[in-house]
């Protein structure tokens, strides 16, 4: 009996860009690779993410997934890019709804960060710096200025050094007040590094990077706010990496990594921004459902399933 030859799975958005399904689940089969050989019992889970995938062909032409398994795992390239889909989705719904209700807010950008650790001690830094930042932000001062936040962990590697730089992005909806009455609230850039630095107990001066977010032109304000919000959340990609990076350096920072983002929660929501996700009725973006990212226009199906499975020996989604 001849084989049927099976066409070869594509996935395009409306603007005609490829999703990427097949490079995506070659990083994830890497991933799922060095967990095995590490001895993290996970590996099963990622080897099997977004194996069968199920959609429903849309009149314009595009495909939406309607089913399929998601491992989740921290490093996942698949599960990040859904993240970051899901994340940047719900904080332009939350940015929106907050700007209608204050019209006069400013937003600023802050970057706190701390000096460089080892993989080690990644963990526990991670939730010290969780701690930190609750702590400056019931500050007086920065609590009566601030109506809301998204706050963004990143981890990057440094090579140099062979460790990691843990760092916050918060993009910060503040009073139109924060800007007048002569430093009562204003708070500059050597004072946040300074309520940084208390709020952390450290004893070295921290980097701290604080900045209003500006466009050229008044109507692209908008614009520029939502994009902020969309700061790629993703920890280190150790395959894309620009780094010359060894296979024994790939495990290395592959187990640091795995073991550092164990448990922690990597995106916030704060004050208004929170109230607003759960009257909006968001579900998490780390730990919710990622076939529903939010993203996916509501267009008209014509009813018609699209199957695509992974073959393993031929490294390719199939359609069915």
């Amino acid at each position: 009996m001849a084989e049927v030859k099976r066409q070869v799975f594509k996935d395009y958005s409306k603007k005609g860009k490829d999703r990427k399904w097949r490079e995506r689940k070659l990083k994830n089969i890497e991933l799922a690779g060095r967990l095995e050989k590490l001895g993290y019992r996970s590996f099963e889970r990622v080897y099997q993410c977004a194996e069968v995938l199920k959609f429903v062909e849309q009149k314009d032409g595009t495909k939406k997934l309607y089913q399929t398994y998601f491992c989740k795992n921290k490093l996942c390239p698949i599960c990040n890019w859904r993240r970051s889909m899901k994340y940047a989705y719900q904080a332009e719904l939350v940015v929106n709804e907050a700007m209608e209700r204050y019209p006069k807010g400013r937003f600023l950008f802050l970057t706190l960060t701390i000096k460089n650790v080892g993989g080690k001690e990644l963990n526990k830094t991670l939730s010290k710096m969780t701690e930190g930042f609750n702590r400056l932000f019931k500050y007086k001062k920065v609590d009566k200025n601030i109506l809301g936040y998204l706050r963004a962990t990143e981890v990057t590697y440094s090579s140099e050094h062979e460790n990691y730089h843990p760092h916050l992005h918060v993009l910060l909806f503040v009073k139109s007040s924060y800007f007048t009455g002569n430093a009562v609230n204003y708070i500059n850039q050597e004072e946040w590094t300074k309520l940084w630095a208390k709020a952390m107990k450290l004893d070295y001066v921290p980097v701290v990077d604080i900045r209003a977010v500006k466009a050229k032109k008044q109507y692209d304000l908008k614009s520029a706010i939502v994009e902020t919000a969309k700061y790629p959340v993703k920890p280190f990609d150790i395959d894309t990496s620009k780094e010359q990076l060894t296979e024994e350096d790939k495990d290395r920072i592959t187990e640091d990594l795995t073991d550092g983002l164990y448990r922690k929660r990597q995106i916030g929501f704060g004050k208004l921004f929170k109230e607003i996700k759960a009257e909006l009725e968001l579900d998490s973006v780390e730990e919710g459902n990622l076939v529903k990212t939010g993203a996916e226009e509501s267009v008209e199906s014509t009813g018609r399933e699209i199957v695509a499975i992974w073959n393993w020996e031929r490294k390719n989604y199939f359609v069915r």
